[in-house]
């Protein structure tokens, strides 16, 4: 059975200004350049959203008319898929549950 590795947070000089700066706490959630979201993972599923809306949108019946570019909607799927799965959101899960555990350390 395999090992699951885990880190010892208490051991790691996390500056929270240098580390956790992309998001501004709020009363209830957080915020990224007038995007309030709820956490790290929140902004990806939002991007997520715009990609799947980006690839659905590829239905429009109008799509096609390029003539310079053969077969222009596989080409645009093809990308917005392969954008659609670099989403980190596993990081993203580990960035937010590492931020938890910063500030309720901070707040002790």
């Amino acid at each position: 059975m395999e090992k699951v590795k885990t880190i010892a947070l208490e051991n790691l000089d996390l500056s929270l200004e240098t580390y956790f700066g992309s998001l501004t706490p709020q009363k209830k959630d957080f915020s990224a350049t007038h995007l309030r979201v709820k956490g790290y993972c929140d902004p990806l599923f939002k991007v997520e959203s715009l990609l799947n809306v980006c690839i659905l949108a590829l239905d429009n019946p109008n799509s096609g008319n390029h003539t310079a570019i053969v077969e222009p909607d596989v080409y645009i799927l093809s990308v917005l898929e392969m954008a659609a799965q670099l989403i980190p959101f596993e990081e993203a899960e580990f960035l937010d549950e590492v931020r938890e555990h910063v500030w309720s350390e901070k707040e002790r």
